[in-house]
């Protein structure tokens, strides 16, 4: 943005030079050298700059220096302007997509890969494409970063075209679900195979079949993702429509637009709960199971249970099986039977009456329904946005079964991992720290550098111009300085008491906010608390039972977040972008997520 107020490069940089306040004097020959750029421009631009007031010139020892003039009038708010600016020699603006914990290269590489990006997107009729990705992983925190200009225009024609023809992206869904059934065929093939008995090779072949399958589901994401991230520009769509809509009405727009983009058939989560309900149901029914699970430690129940009732344990066993991978998430480990057992134990304690919440949900599941149809009718939706809030609900379920299934492959791939650590004497988080393309240097070549996956979850990059091949690796102190040649923006996040958001889940509620990112911030989390994260995930889901209600820098209305709070009924503000950095521990927050406001009380 700057280089277009300023329309000089060359006097950007030495503006920022001096009013960054790094610099105090330096002579022309020094900012040169420094900025990298034409001499005869820069003498230029400091002659400008000298007429114009917004330096000053010394001399010490027969040579000329240059300062920052204090007294200019534009002072303070160059100073103000340039505090979070920073010099990007290749004249882009980059944002934080998002900030997520526990993604690794093996997950990330090809889907944040410029020529497999737009591939895709042409695939999909798009004219914009990217030119540069960049990702970074710090210490399990993965930096998905994009030039800002390009995911605007490509945001903008996600909507033009998703607008103009609703049925483009119903069949975006439906493609979308055709690549989730075939990841979990391959999964579900690739989870009976006896990986201690096959070669290298056989490994190495085994991984690309399945990275292939995994690779074409992951990459679908684009569309999700430019569709509802960054400045959400399909929800802001909707809700402007709904906004002229429900001005007369009895109507708030967070109750309308959450209504009518929730999906009403059941993910995965909404089915695990419903099964463990039934297994409940089954515990309550008989007095002396009820009383052994209610009198007796978790620890003791899971060693125990096959032979004070056998058919329970196997119940038990069978929804482990069945539904532990949710608690895998991206790293681990699965939900086991204490897990489950523990919570059966506690909702036993607690008279829980399974009975009544498995109605309840469906009188909800029924109610939602009910509520869209009356929106609709009394709203006088018409034909063309129907089918968008059609779209937007397929979006909604498609996020979550993307995710689930993609979830699901790595808690299967987790046992070829923990395969491949065994023969070369690797961790399985050192081995998801291997590029793609490095299981054949590794597989067949017996090539790798156990330091380098090390130095790459400390810090690295990749760095994307166009074909994988071509993708720049760097690590450490490389990596770090490679990065100091982006201008990647910041939030200005001083003296602010309220924060706007979107409602992902109507309600209000307040509370004691606590920061959850990682599941072992979530030894904090209370009953009642509001939680704060920049991104939720499936591994936090024990936290997010606890809110009162939940509060995230980024995400749309496809994100996790919105799709949990929605199912639990919790009321939820997405996409503040600076909630995890304005609020700390125990701040007391009104989260009013009716109206996507976030309002710190004390």
């Amino acid at each position: 943005m700057l280089e277009k107020i300023i329309n000089s490069k060359t006097r950007l940089a030495i503006l920022a030079m001096f009013f960054q306040g790094k610099e105090t004097e330096l002579s022309a020959s020094q900012i040169v050298k420094k900025s990298k750029l034409d001499p005869a421009n820069v003498h230029k631009e400091i002659s400008n700059l000298l007429a114009g007031k917004f330096i000053l010139q010394k001399e010490a020892m027969g040579r000329k220096y240059f300062c920052v003039n204090t007294g200019t009038v534009f002072y303070d708010g160059l100073v103000k302007i340039f505090k979070n600016y920073k010099i990007n020699q290749f004249g882009e603006e980059w944002f934080s997509l998002e900030s997520v914990p526990n993604y690794y290269p093996m997950m990330v590489a090809f889907a944040w890969n410029v020529k497999r990006a737009n591939d895709f997107l042409k695939s999909r009729g798009f004219k914009n494409k990217f030119t540069k990705l960049l990702t970074t992983y710090d210490n399990n925190i993965n930096d998905l970063l994009i030039i800002k200009k390009e995911f605007d225009a490509l945001s903008q024609e996600t909507l033009e075209k998703v607008s103009f023809d609703p049925s483009w992206g119903q069949q975006y869904i439906d493609d979308l679900s055709a690549e989730v059934d075939n990841l979990i065929k391959a999964t579900n093939d690739l989870e009976k195979v006896n990986l201690g008995k096959l070669s290298n090779k056989e490994l190495y072949d085994l991984y690309q079949e399945y990275y292939a399958v995994y690779g074409q589901l992951h990459i679908f994401h684009w569309i999700q993702t430019v569709a509802d991230f960054g400045d959400n520009l399909f929800s802001k769509y909707l809700m402007n429509y709904l906004r002229q809509k429900i001005k007369d009405s009895q109507y708030s727009l967070g109750e309308v637009f959450s209504t009518l983009t929730t999906p009403t058939k059941d993910g995965e989560t909404t089915k695990e709960y419903k099964n463990l309900l039934n297994i409940l149901e089954d515990i309550i029914s008989d007095q002396d199971l009820k009383k052994y699970f209610k009198d007796t430690e978790t620890r003791i129940i899971v060693r125990d249970l096959k032979n004070v009732n056998k058919v329970m344990d196997e119940k038990i066993l069978n929804h482990v099986t069945r539904y532990g991978y949710l608690g895998y998430g991206t790293v681990g480990p699965n939900w086991g039977k204490d897990y489950f057992i523990d919570i059966l134990g506690s909702l036993v304690r607690q008279n829980t009456k399974p009975a009544e919440l498995l109605d309840n949900l469906q009188k909800d599941k029924l109610n939602i329904e009910v509520k869209q149809q009356k929106f609709i009718k009394q709203l006088e939706i018409e034909e063309k946005y129907q089918q968008l809030f059609e779209v937007a609900r397929g979006l909604v379920f498609t996020k979550g079964s993307r995710k689930e299934s993609m979830f699901h492959s790595y808690s299967i791939i987790d046992h070829l991992f923990r395969e491949i650590g065994r023969r070369y004497y690797l961790s399985v988080n050192q081995v998801r720290y291997f590029y793609p393309h490095e299981f054949e240097d590794l597989l067949l070549h017996n090539k790798f550098s156990a330091a380098k996956l090390n130095e790459r979850y400390k810090f690295s990059l990749q760095y994307s111009l166009g074909d994988y091949s071509q993708d720049k690796l760097l690590e450490d102190e490389e990596a770090r300085k490679f990065l100091e040649n982006f201008n990647i923006v910041k939030e200005e996040i001083a003296d602010i008491k309220v924060m706007e958001g979107d409602c992902a889940s109507p309600g209000r509620a307040r509370g004691s906010a606590k920061i959850i990112n990682i599941p072992k911030d979530m030894s904090k989390m209370e009953q009642g608390d509001v939680l704060v994260s920049i991104a939720t995930n499936p591994d936090l889901v024990p936290a997010i039972k606890k809110a009162s209600a939940i509060v995230t820098d980024v995400g749309g209305i496809t994100c996790h977040a919105a799709i949990v709070s929605r199912e639990l009924g919790i009321p939820c503000v997405i996409g503040t972008k600076i909630a995890t950095k304005v609020l700390k521990d125990g701040d007391v927050v009104d989260v009013d997520a009716t109206h996507g406001k976030v309002t710190i009380v004390r």
